[in-house]
């Protein structure tokens, strides 16, 4: 897609519309690796060529790839054949545009994928065969776009590389992924010195015209069951989420209520590319450092799988184990006394000895530090308003009181660098389900952070707030401020926004790449103010040994509730009268907060029991 079409297009939503989700500029993904070097060795290869770009990395493997300007990843495609894609865009191997120089032209030379070199010298007839898709979750290529094939065996007098091409496809709208098989008895093609490799022609100004391939496989031809199927059975997509609401979340807000917090079973699919019936075993472990810390199945010990029938897709589509699902225990994740942790949580299958094995696990680090997130981390597309005095709220829950100290941004870069601009950061206490009254609001700037890293802005004053609330901001212009969209993850029922005419849900399916941070501390002050509520709280002795005393200044009704240092509610009490007694009882030797709630006022205050 060219700039100027591109323009064409922002002008006219502009024109008419509120809310806008834009193609990207960059590919923060791969800045993140910007400073990976590729192997330069010229090792020869052998057939059979596999790879279906099912591995964590950004990069093709340099095992079998000669070039890295191609972007692999686990976001772009939709329905692939096997989970990971390579996905070809106008980009270059750092995630930038190749020319922005260039104005309304498409069709420029952009990504290109090439092999290293293969011996096909035994081999009679040999089959090439993948499966491409136009767009994706990405930017559809026009129809002056194009992806592709070339093979060679020689170069010319100078030394480069001779490339004849075998196929070639325009861009279009969104497909399913289509299969290309060519199987040649060419002696020019059948030497030690083949190779081929994949280009497209786009826009080369930003991050458009996105191709996906998937199973790129070169062997011997022997009969045509060789191109009639892939023997192989694949997870189909990453983990699922384990969590219900959040993709990440602080631990002590997860341990306060594990059982509403995490899903009651994984969704896991797996794809059988094979013409048969296959029997595979599943298992999934959980570990801590390098610690097993929990295993499913959990009857047979350690080494125990699941064993299931997956039909083949042509015939029974996806495989999803739900007859019984694949159970999540809340207890997987073991508690611990700190203020984070961090799980390795793998998903691994046996399948037959012939089956492809690279696709046979997928793996996550499921994070709970000091945010909550929405998002995978990843970007696919902008966001943004074009109105004065918009607001963008987003709708986030606390298990227990705590204090926002940071909020962090993932602002995109888009050809309009408006970095500077301003902003007013705002907190929104909850107004039955709806963003109420302001309690926090400064104006910022917004801020890039090199390779794609989220801006943190630092509140002034930390904001003490109880249950569910809101973070976003008000427009002071009408530019589109272009925070992340991450297009994998779906948080619509939590993301508003109010143009003058109230507050409604973001039509553009995605999360925003906003977070909060959150930090308990003693001096929790909610945020309706009231001089009528609590206005004066004594707690003596202040450490105590066998009991303390809560002086009220009021006869008014409260709720008093004891939380652990792990925010773990221990206690609850209510009173009308102006002294209350906390005992020892039960309680261990630590540090405990008191909430204090009156009416719509949260206080929330320290004790120490020796």
């Amino acid at each position: 897609m060219s700039r100027f079409l591109i323009f064409i297009i922002l002008f006219s939503f502009n024109s008419f519309s509120q809310e806008i989700e834009s193609d990207l500029l960059i590919n923060s993904q791969l800045e993140k690796n910007k400073y990976s070097s590729l192997n330069k060795s010229e090792s020869q290869l052998s057939v059979p060529f596999i790879d279906d770009f099912s591995y964590n990395s950004s990069f093709p493997d340099t095992i079998l790839w000669k070039d890295n300007s191609v972007f692999v990843n686990r976001n772009y495609g939709v329905n692939p054949i096997t989970i990971g894609v390579a996905t070809f865009d106008g980009l270059n191997s750092f995630g930038r545009p190749y020319d922005l120089s260039l104005t309304g032209t498409d069709s420029e030379n952009a990504d290109t994928l090439s092999s290293r070199k293969i011996d096909l010298s035994d081999i009679d007839t040999a089959y090439f065969m993948f499966f491409y898709q136009t767009q994706g979750i990405g930017n559809d290529p026009q129809l002056t776009d194009s992806l592709i094939l070339e093979f060679s065996t020689s170069t010319d007098s100078l030394g480069n590389t001779i490339w004849n091409t075998i196929w070639k496809k325009e861009g279009g709208i969104l497909n399913e992924f289509k299969k290309f098989v060519y199987v040649f008895t060419d002696t020019n093609y059948l030497t030690d010195k083949f190779q081929f490799r994949f280009r497209n022609l786009a826009s080369v100004t930003g991050n458009f015209d996105h191709w996906n391939i998937d199973y790129v496989k070169l062997d011997e031809y022997q009969s045509p069951e060789d191109t009639s199927n892939l023997n192989d059975v694949s997870f189909f997509r990453k983990t699922p989420k384990i969590l219900k609401r959040y993709r990440e979340m602080p631990w002590v807000h997860f341990v306060n209520d594990v059982s509403q917090e995490m899903n009651d079973s994984l969704d896991i699919i797996l794809r059988n590319n094979t013409l048969n019936i296959q029997s595979i075993d599943y298992r999934y472990d959980v570990f801590k450092n390098t610690n097993l810390v929990y295993h499913y199945p959990t009857i047979g010990g350690n080494n125990s799988t699941r064993n299931v029938d997956v039909p083949p897709f042509i015939s029974g589509g996806l495989y999803s184990f739900n007859s019984p699902p694949v159970m999540l225990d809340n207890q997987i994740f073991p508690v611990t006394s700190s203020d984070s942790a961090e799980f390795l949580f793998r998903n691994s299958i046996n399948t037959s000895p012939d089956d492809y094995k690279r696709n046979d696990t997928v793996f996550h680090i499921q994070r709970f530090y000091s945010h909550f997130a929405y998002d995978d981390g990843s970007a696919e597309s902008a966001y943004g308003i074009n109105v004065q005095g918009a607001k963008l709220a987003y709708e986030f829950k606390l298990n227990r009181p705590d204090t926002i100290r940071m909020i962090q941004f993932k602002f995109v870069e888009m050809i309009d660098n408006l970095e500077g601009n301003k902003f007013a950061l705002t907190i929104w206490n909850n107004n039955n389900g709806i963003p109420g009254q302001e309690v926090y609001k400064d104006t910022v700037e917004i801020k890039y952070q090199d390779r794609g890293k989220f801006k943190n802005y630092y509140l002034k004053k930390g904001v003490g707030l109880v249950g569910t609330f809101y973070i976003g901001w008000e427009q002071i212009t009408n530019d589109l401020l272009n925070i992340g969209l991450d297009k994998n993850s779906f948080s619509n029922e939590y993301m508003l926004y109010n143009v003058g005419g109230g507050w409604v849900n973001s039509q553009f399916p995605g999360s925003w790449m906003i977070r909060p941070v959150v930090n308990f501390d003693e001096a929790l002050v909610n945020s309706t103010p009231n001089d009528n509520l609590i206005v004066d709280i004594k707690i003596y002795p202040n450490p105590f040994v066998e009991y303390t005393s809560i002086y009220f200044s009021n006869q008014n009704y409260k709720a008093i509730n004891i939380f652990d240092i792990m925010g773990r509610n221990v206690k609850s009490m209510y009173t009308c009268e102006r002294k209350i007694n906390i005992y020892k009882e039960d309680l261990k030797k630590g540090i405990y907060f008191i909430q204090i709630a009156e009416g719509d006022m949260r206080i929330v205050k320290k004790i120490i029991l020796n």
